[in-house]
């Protein structure tokens, strides 16, 4: 039973970059269907939570909307093979989870800036200078997945303690 606890807690980075290629894919389908209600209630669910880090993934040059989802769907794919196997993969899982810690915890200082567009591409919000964490997004789905997320790496760092422990 710990077992699976603990592979489930170490799948939810995996969850992550999936929620974050849903959004990905969410841009298009808005340009494709924008006067669609079930576009926009998805893109406006997913906003909150992967806003930031999406804008900076695709203020990358070279990197457009589709090579960000095979990105981000490779990501979570990895993942779930790391979560799987964590003693074979500890480095890489510690590395997956951190950035998915990193990328969720951003979102939680500036969802609270409602923004659909890529407008702020050039340059995002943090570049600014606004490293407020108050308001705090309310967003249930961003709360839970950075502590799900949070949990993953906290796993990571109990599986590399008793490595060390063992070694």
């Amino acid at each position: 039973m710990r077992i699976a606890i603990f592979t489930l807690m170490r799948l939810a980075p995996s969850v992550a970059y999936a929620i974050a290629s849903i959004f990905v894919l969410s841009i298009p389908l808005l340009e494709s269907h924008p006067s669609s209600a079930s576009a926009w209630w998805l893109h406006m669910t997913i906003l909150p939570v992967m806003r930031e880090p999406i804008y900076l993934l695709l203020a990358v040059p070279g990197v457009g909307i589709w090579s960000a989802t095979v990105l981000l769907m490779l990501a979570s794919i990895f993942g779930i093979r790391v979560a799987l196997q964590p003693q074979r993969h500890h480095r890489s899982g510690f590395i997956h989870a951190h950035i998915a810690l990193i990328a969720t915890g951003l979102t939680m200082g500036q969802a609270a800036v409602a923004q659909a567009g890529l407008s702020n591409l050039a340059m995002p919000q943090f570049q600014q200078g606004d490293w407020s964490f108050l308001p705090l997004s309310h967003s249930p789905l961003g709360t839970f997945l950075f502590m799900s997320v949070f949990s993953a790496c906290i796993c990571c760092h109990l599986t590399i303690i008793n490595r060390i422990k063992s070694a």
